[in-house]
């Protein structure tokens, strides 16, 4: 998988899992902002979005698109509730391999969902999307769609589902936050300011967390907190089943991991927002990175 961002969640769940008996999905309602209220959709033509699976075809009716510095983020939303959500590592027009993204359909009321990643062999060949076209004067976005879902509770079985002849076309999309997050830090004395932020409710092993990752180009820094965490400051000390809190570095190179020490302050946390600042130190051999005057404030 590319995408940093996700690298990041993925090496910090994996950790975990050491441990633990069960890793949930990312939620993709939760991984990009929730589209409007699907009785009130957009009535400034919304676009579509449409794809077949069940010898059914699925019509979104409403859908949300965020274009950030180096990602597509996209969600399509029925009346019943059943979603996509995708993390498209590019933002330009090409086709790019499903499971090198992240194409995730979750049925209404499940926190379970069908993902484009094989977790028998996350090379394998699951499908593509293709982006057809990005009208910049006009803020939409078009591009076709097939692949494979894998069940994400590895621990049920349950046989994988096609999604074939998916499509939308002019698709609004905005290249501002529609939450407003914010998420910086100075890495080694150089500034780090992402362009993409992700964020996500995870549950390991009965431990529920909410993690905020930041890309800066190549470079990606992950905070994750436990969901019962309050306002206060919570040290870091290489014991990530047990820490409250912790950091996960990724440097262009693909070096670094989670931070030995470090601290992380919430200085505000509700429902749905929660905002800090961080220090740590990741160690990756003889190398060594220093991450100071991190900042976030992410809607979750």
């Amino acid at each position: 998988m590319k995408n940093k961002l996700l690298i990041g969640l993925f090496a910090f769940f994996t950790v975990l899992n050491f441990t633990a008996c069960d890793v949930e999905p990312l939620d993709p309602n939760i991984i990009v902002p929730e589209p409007e209220d699907p009785n009130n959709p957009n009535p400034n033509d919304p676009g579509s979005f449409k794809v077949d699976f069940d010898g059914n075809t699925y019509t979104a009716l409403t859908t949300q698109v965020f274009v950030s510095e180096s990602s597509i983020l996209l969600t399509a939303l029925r009346a019943n509730g059943d979603s996509f959500g995708f993390i498209i590592d590019a933002t330009q027009i090409g086709a790019y391999p499903a499971n090198e993204n992240l194409l995730a359909f979750n049925p209404s009321g499940s926190q379970y969902g069908y993902w484009s990643i094989n977790p028998e062999d996350d090379t394998a060949n699951t499908g593509t999307i293709t982006i057809t076209e990005i009208n910049t004067a006009n803020h939409t976005i078009s591009g076709t769609f097939n692949f494979t879902g894998y069940w994400s509770n590895t621990d049920e079985t349950v046989a994988p589902k096609q999604f074939t002849n998916g499509i939308f076309t002019n698709l609004p999309y905005v290249t501002d936050s529609p939450t407003g997050d914010t998420f910086t830090a100075t890495v080694d004395g150089t500034a780090f300011t992402a362009g993409d932020i992700l964020t996500a409710e995870t549950s390991v092993g009965g431990m529920d967390f909410i993690s905020v990752a930041g890309q800066s180009g190549e470079t990606a820094i992950t905070v994750s907190v436990k969901s019962d965490i309050d306002t206060g400051s919570y040290p870091i000390t290489g014991s990530p089943n047990t820490d409250m809190v912790q950091v996960v570095f990724t440097n262009p190179d693909g070096n670094g991991g989670l931070a030995t020490t470090g601290t992380v302050i919430i200085t505000e946390i509700t429902a749905d927002r929660v905002k800090g600042t961080f220090t740590a130190t990741v160690v990756d051999g003889t190398q060594t990175f220093q991450i100071t005057n991190g900042t976030f404030d992410a809607a979750y």
